[in-house]
């Protein structure tokens, strides 16, 4: 019997036994193919509710999910190769990509909202390459979804006949119901969990009572946290205290800052910490600092204002930072930052605080950080906003302590810079700090 990894099939299905057959010298190998959507995420194929489709082509929306509500999830790559061919809003397929695979393969993403790669780049399975979107040149106004077609343009077949049937880790699709669920096992390369504590796909919370306790609180799925779980004590002299992965482990390590000096707790990759490191001194002179992987590489970077100035401290691992880059000026209106992937590329991007409330985004993408957003007002009412990946869609979300009652809340990202309706998730935070990141 045949093994349906990552798959739920909906009624009762019998698994017929596969019989491959190796490749002629003449046609080459065809690329392992992945679900082309974030890890452990669950997706709806089909492939003949429409019109427009006539052999193997998929429709991805995704579980659970109505009209527009898939609109900016992220798109991955499901094999690595190079982008071979786009279009824009007013193609057939909207905004579209395809990527070369080799040996006459390739894989052809369309109906874009956006694009993160393009024509001649090198991609990666599992890179995200674009958004979920509606674009389509012929059809104004249809529902967000992926439209997806894996091709052999090597098999002297025309379009659309070199449209071949797909599978996903090695399960292939249900083309005879017309309609699957596959959940997401696109793993290898997608960024890992920068501050989960216990090593799982959830962000984790560290507060600091008024005793100098610190208590670890779990993120779980769907967002918020589990119950306070105690982890140390003695952090009474110890500021600006934050969680992050210095070493792409997909362990978050600590870092906190006493009498100017920088340390770091290694994580021994099972929840529990080695002794204190120091990095280094001379950390009392930042006004504002915040962990976040700025450049993709998995390994927490220092985001740390010093007046007007931004600095970065790229990571290199294990606690160990390299001099710092002036990355821009003017944030001496902003009186308090945090970093995260907004958007599931794998990269940092910035909200900021000013003296009025107001919230604002910069997205970093390869050419580097566009300008500054207004996404959210109102943010003086609370203290210490903290970013992370709440409910593990690879998504940035907002935690921070209302000041008039000390409740927490969370706000659940959208993928581009804004977030959700805000949630309450805790109270009785009076005198706690929340670890920033």
């Amino acid at each position: 019997m045949a093994s349906r990894i990552g798959r739920t099939v909906v009624g009762l299905a019998v698994a017929a036994m596969a019989v491959t057959l190796a490749p002629s010298t003449a046609q080459a190998a065809a690329p392992s193919l992945e679900l082309p959507f974030i890890c452990g995420t669950s997706w709806i194929g089909n492939s003949d509710g429409s019109s427009a489709h006539r052999n193997n082509e998929i429709d991805w929306n995704k579980s659970g999910t109505s009209g527009n509500e898939d609109l900016g999830e992220p798109v991955l790559a499901a094999a690595a190769g190079t982008v071979m061919a786009e279009g824009g809003e007013t193609s057939a397929y909207g905004n579209y990509l395809e990527i070369d695979h080799g040996g006459g393969y390739s894989t052809l993403y369309a109906h874009l909202d956006k694009k993160s790669v393009h024509d001649g780049d090198t991609v990666r399975q599992g890179q995200v390459i674009g958004t979920v979107g509606n674009t389509d040149g012929n059809s104004p106004g249809i529902s967000a979804h992926l439209h997806f077609e894996f091709r052999n343009r090597g098999s002297g077949q025309s379009y659309p006949d070199y449209i071949r049937p797909a599978s996903f880790h090695g399960d292939p699709f249900d083309y005879a119901a017309g309609t699957e669920t596959y959940v997401s096992q696109n793993c290898g390369t997608v960024n890992r969990a920068a501050k989960s504590v216990n090593g799982d796909r959830y962000d984790d919370a560290v507060g600091i009572d008024p005793s100098g306790n610190a208590w670890l609180y779990k993120g779980r799925a769907g967002g918020g946290f589990a119950a306070a779980v105690q982890i140390g004590s003695g952090w009474n002299s110890f500021s600006r205290i934050a969680v992050n992965d210095s070493n792409a482990d997909g362990w978050a390590d600590l870092f906190a800052v006493r009498d100017g000096t920088l340390y770091y707790w290694n994580n021994r990759g099972d929840g529990t910490f080695a002794a204190a490191h120091e990095v280094g001194p001379g950390w009392s002179a930042i006004e504002y600092m915040s962990f976040v992987d700025i450049n993709g590489d998995n390994k927490t970077d220092i985001l740390a204002r010093d007046g007007g100035k931004m600095y970065v401290y790229t990571g290199r691992g294990n606690g160990v930072f390299s001099a710092r880059s002036l990355l821009g000026e003017g944030w001496s209106s902003l009186a308090r930052h945090t970093g995260g992937d907004a958007d599931a590329d794998g990269d940092g991007d910035i909200w900021a605080t000013n003296g009025s409330g107001e919230l604002f985004f910069w997205r970093k993408d390869a050419g580097g950080y566009a300008t500054a957003e207004q996404v959210g007002s109102g943010w003086n009412n609370f203290r210490q906003v903290v970013s992370m990946d709440v409910n593990g869609d690879a998504k940035a979300d907002l935690v921070a302590i209302r000041t008039s009652d000390n409740t927490l809340w969370q706000w659940l990202g959208g993928g581009a810079g804004r977030f959700g309706t805000a949630t309450q998730i805790g109270s009785g935070w009076s005198g706690f700090d929340l670890a920033v990141n």
